[in-house]
């Protein structure tokens, strides 16, 4: 110990400059436009997420660039540009502010039946469907005021969804993201869906590779950047596929595929929905090998009981009805 009874290691200068000057000279309501402007496009669009008028927004920045010593944000022919420290800023500053949040909602009561929470979502089409559909609608008596937002998952970089503002990722397990809780919720399979009055396929059980090689195919918007389990000939089956319409979601497969001699690949889970209740047929790719896990994730700060309480509600669905 030293002569002032701080820790010879540093550690007391440390907490002192934790709890005295360096965070008392800045207010730590800044944190607010800070994250507000490393994300927004303008000025003024961070200011009205923040509730801030654009001098108050202006002011805010002023006293940013001076405690950091750098400009932040800077405009190039128009256009605002993160500095390289607005950049290492960005995924910190949006991470404290979820660490804020969740301590601000942290919460041991409960009542399912009285919430108005709101709870986001990322999502990809698929998901989405199913979320929107016989999922929610099991939640509508169990939790008639809760609110929920779903918006799409990036595909690219899962990551920028918890910047958006997601609290869940519903997403394939090889997609999973580090440093987060995760739990598995249904295991799907890469399957193909047909009009059950298929000329080809009416009278068959199973799709046989040299019928899916000869077949006319119709792709999903985003389809070809979903990874399946398969061997080299799986990956040859797909890229060799005669493709003859791209849509532009899997919401629109079923009014395409009806009445067509189309096949289309893709989640076992939603194609047999689609044909409970329309008119199809459903085989498993002939390149499948293993069923693909699709998990939840949120960061591992929440601990919001309402967000939990839906985790665990939607995974006691799938379990009903989907192997997990």
């Amino acid at each position: 110990m030293t002569a002032s009874g701080q820790s010879s290691n540093g550690q007391g200068g440390a907490s002192a400059s934790l709890h005295g000057g360096t965070v008392r000279r800045l207010n730590l309501n800044l944190l607010y436009p800070l994250d507000a402007i490393l994300h927004a496009p303008t000025l003024t669009e961070a200011g009205r997420r923040v509730s801030l008028s654009q001098s108050a927004m202006s002011h805010a920045l002023r006293r940013l660039r001076d405690h950091f010593g750098d400009d932040l944000v800077v405009h190039t022919g128009g256009e605002p540009q993160l500095t390289p420290l607005g950049h290492a800023l960005r995924p910190e500053v949006r991470r404290i502010m979820r660490e804020v949040e969740g301590a601000f909602n942290y919460s041991i009561a409960f009542d399912p039946l009285t919430t108005t929470e709101t709870i986001t979502i990322a999502a990809d089409d698929a998901n989405e469907q199913m979320l929107l559909g016989p999922v929610l609608r099991s939640f509508s008596t169990l939790a008639p005021g809760l609110q929920v937002n779903v918006i799409p998952l990036d595909i690219e970089r899962p990551d920028r969804s918890l910047d958006q503002g997601a609290d869940l990722l519903l997403l394939p397990e090889h997609m999973a993201l580090d440093g987060l809780e995760t739990m598995p919720m249904l295991t799907v399979w890469p399957s193909c869906l047909v009009w059950d009055r298929h000329p080809e396929f009416e009278n068959c059980v199973e799709i046989t590779e040299a019928q899916y090689r000869a077949a006319r195919h119709i792709v999903a918007r985003g389809e070809e950047r979903q990874t399946f389990a398969l061997d080299q000939n799986g990956v040859d089956m797909l890229r060799a596929r005669r493709i003859c319409v791209r849509a532009t979601s899997q919401a629109t497969l079923p009014a395409i595929v009806i009445g067509s001699d189309l096949v289309a690949t893709g989640n076992s889970w939603v194609f047999q929905h689609y044909a409970a209740l329309m008119p199809f047929k459903v085989f498993e790719a002939p390149f499948a090998r293993r069923g693909i896990v699709t998990v939840a994730q949120w960061p591992r700060n929440r601990h919001d009981p309402v967000l939990k309480w839906f985790i665990l509600q939607a995974r006691s669905y799938f379990e009903q009805y989907y192997k997990v």
